[in-house]
């Protein structure tokens, strides 16, 4: 063997193949199927001593480490290829550990896409493999089963962004009815259009006597250039949930299968941006389906974006209905037609809606409703036509999905990443704490009085995810792992009634030896002779 490729899905293995022999490599591929070292699952036992180790985190498939190590002792380089996020990160550094007696010099390399091209400029950008970049990832799971552990009790789980989540709906106070306005235009083009969620002073009523109203004539006030820009993950899991009634973890599924075919870039991405080569690799897809794009109009992603905007690679229909493609390839023409519009140039015009309000109210509708839909963005698009483009459109009260409502509530407050976010948003509606219009229940009443009200500050959460990601310099480590001390450097600046009971969870577990896995491999030592548990399983935070 000349070359070991390790990633983690097995899913990706047989087409990461075939473009290594199509690019000449003599190479064989080895997924890890998530991650290679775990936490138990449950969290009876809590299993971070006092400084911060995690000493019950093993091998989740003995089998499969052992096969890691031969295929290692049996390559003349090792290639670590999982995904370029915060958990990738994390797996890529337990692997170089776990071989790190046999290859000490593996390579990183970044995947963006399973197409030949995505794989080529993978392994021009390839670097070695840094403990640094798992810092991240380490620090956030060791203080999100902190967090788990400690304040949940039977029949309330608590977690850093779940607890947020019931913290977004009592102060977002989100709502699954949406209104759509249409109104005429003075010049005979084009209506104007708005939406607004029905919320106070507007109530559902009102919402529906206004689905009915007849507006005035409106006329334009100003004009500009309309942005729009490439969709993340989360909005094309709102857009999926709209358009194709697709739950958010069987849009993740599709994603997913479409990449690990070499059909869609990396989907889990943050970013609402294209690089100037993914804006090129789109432009040579799209410019076959009859429609103007333009890749200089594409909005750029910033450097700190390590992923593109999801699109797909290779042909993508986006003439037919999405939702007549099957679950995979409608996603993908969802995709691909909404991408079509960032190439091109549109100008958004505004209307002047004042006299809506007088209008309204000689309708006889309230002083406060009458502003609020007066003040409302009235507005109409002129450019090139797009797919699924509405010109022509008439007032409309909708009632959307609820995990596409919750889906737009905890991105704006910044919540969770988009690896996890549809397993929070399933996760969430399936307990059962709201009803079908994120009122509380009685039962989310009851979690939470029993959640503690610092956790249900969404802003708390936002704070430590923002010190994993950021805070990894300077650490003064004193022989202890760097994600261990960053843990502890965050528990102990979090809010007294968070800080005290966090630190007593492990204040009186005396120090763990690390344990050395390698060796036992070696020695044919039994794990469970350590009291480490077997049953461990891949369940992001």
């Amino acid at each position: 063997m000349s070359e070991l490729w390790i990633i983690e899905a097995p899913g990706k293995a047989r087409t990461l193949e075939g473009i290594l022999a199509r690019l000449g490599l003599d190479a064989a591929v080895q997924a890890t199927k998530g991650h290679l070292l775990q936490m138990p699952e449950s969290l009876g036992t809590l299993g971070i001593d006092k400084d911060f180790h995690e000493y019950a985190r093993a091998p989740q498939d003995l089998d499969l480490y052992k096969r890691i190590r031969t295929m290692a002792r049996s390559a003349s380089k090792v290639i670590i290829a999982t995904d370029a996020d915060s958990e990738g990160d994390v797996i890529a550094w337990d692997v170089a550990e776990a071989i790190a007696d046999i290859q000490p010099h593996p390579v990183r390399v970044r995947l963006k896409g399973m197409d030949d091209e995505s794989i080529q400029e993978a392994l021009g950008a390839a670097t070695e493999v840094l403990k640094a970049d798992a810092i991240p990832g380490r620090t956030r799971a060791i203080i999100d089963r902190m967090i788990g552990a400690t304040f949940s009790k039977p029949g309330v789980t608590v977690g850093r962004v779940a607890t947020a989540m019931l913290g977004v709906v009592i102060t977002e106070k989100p709502t699954v009815w949406r209104l759509n306005l249409s109104a005429p235009a003075k010049d005979g083009g084009r209506p104007w259009l708005t939406n607004v969620d029905v919320k106070p002073p507007m109530s559902l009523s009102d919402a529906r006597k206004l689905e009915k109203t007849a507006f005035p004539a409106l006329s334009m006030k100003s004009s500009d250039h309309a942005v729009s820009q490439p969709a993340h993950m989360g909005d094309i899991i709102v857009r999926a949930s709209e358009e194709l009634d697709m739950r958010p973890s069987e849009t993740a599924r599709a994603l997913q299968r479409s990449y690990e075919a070499g059909k869609m870039s990396y989907p889990r991405s943050g970013s609402r941006g294209m690089s100037p080569i993914a804006a090129r690799k789109l432009k040579k897809i799209l410019q076959k389906s009859g429609y103007k794009f333009n890749e200089e109009s594409v909005a750029g992603k910033p450097e700190s974006d390590v992923h593109d905007a999801p699109y797909p690679i290779g042909n993508v229909d986006v003439t037919n209905n999405p939702a007549r493609l099957g679950e995979d390839e409608g996603v993908r023409g969802l995709v691909a037609r909404d991408l079509i519009k960032t190439g091109q140039k549109h100008v958004k015009e505004t209307a002047d809606s004042s006299k809506i309000r007088n209008h309204l109210l000689s309708e006889g509708f309230s002083p406060e409703v009458a502003q609020m839909i007066a003040s409302l963005n009235w507005h109409r698009e002129q450019g090139p036509r797009y797919p699924g483009q509405v010109s022509w459109s008439e007032s409309r009260l909708e009632k959307r999905n609820q995990d596409a409502v919750l889906m737009e509530s905890i991105m704006k407050a910044g919540l969770g990443r988009p690896s996890t976010w549809p397993n929070h948003i399933e996760s969430f509606l399936k307990r059962n704490l709201v009803d079908d219009d994120f009122k509380l229940t009685e039962k989310g009443k009851s979690w939470l009085r029993q959640s503690p009200r610092e956790l249900i500050n969404p802003k708390l959460s936002v704070a430590i995810e923002n010190a994993c990601e950021n805070a990894t310099a300077n650490l003064d480590v004193s022989g202890r792992e760097p994600w261990e001390v960053l843990a502890q450097k965050i528990v102990t600046a979090l809010p007294g009634n968070i800080q005290a009971p966090l630190v007593g969870s492990v204040e009186n577990v005396q120090s763990r030896p690390r344990t050395d896995f390698r060796h036992m491999v070696e020695a044919g030592i039994d794990f469970d002779s350590l009291t480490v548990h077997n049953a461990f399983a891949y369940t992001p935070d």
